[in-house]
């Protein structure tokens, strides 16, 4: 619990801030977002494909095992390094990153095919 409560004081920051975070207070909606506490992040610098709404059966199947990579990972780890970063995406959610063991969770799972990078604006299609 105290390190949920260093993660919400750190929300409210002006600058990228990082904090461990034991991988119990962390819950992975998709693969790059995640709850923790109260407030939702979207994880910046990686796409994975959708779980809710899929263009196409293809991209429902990755994005599920997408989701359940990361949560394995994250898992796994134990304690991550929680990075919240300013700003929020236009659904109002703060960005973030997480990173296992010295290693961007977005990086792990663009090199295992899950993943895309992504810097904003229109993202691909994961349908043919």
């Amino acid at each position: 619990m105290r390190f949920l409560a260093a993660i919400l004081f750190l929300v409210s920051a002006a600058v990228a801030q990082a904090a461990p975070l034991s991988s119990r207070d962390i819950y992975l909606i998709d693969g790059d977002t995640a709850d923790v506490g109260n407030d939702r992040f979207r994880l910046v610098g990686y796409d994975t494909p959708e779980t809710y709404k899929p263009r196409c059966r293809y991209e429902k199947a990755l994005g599920d095992e997408a989701t359940r990579r990361a949560r394995q990972l994250v898992r796994e780890a134990g304690t991550v390094e929680f990075i919240v970063l300013p700003g929020r995406d236009k659904y109002g959610r703060g960005l973030a990153r997480i990173f296992l063991h010295g290693h961007d969770l977005g990086s792990i799972l663009i090199s295992e095919g899950l993943a895309r990078p992504y810097r904003g604006g229109r993202r691909q299609s994961w349908c043919g």
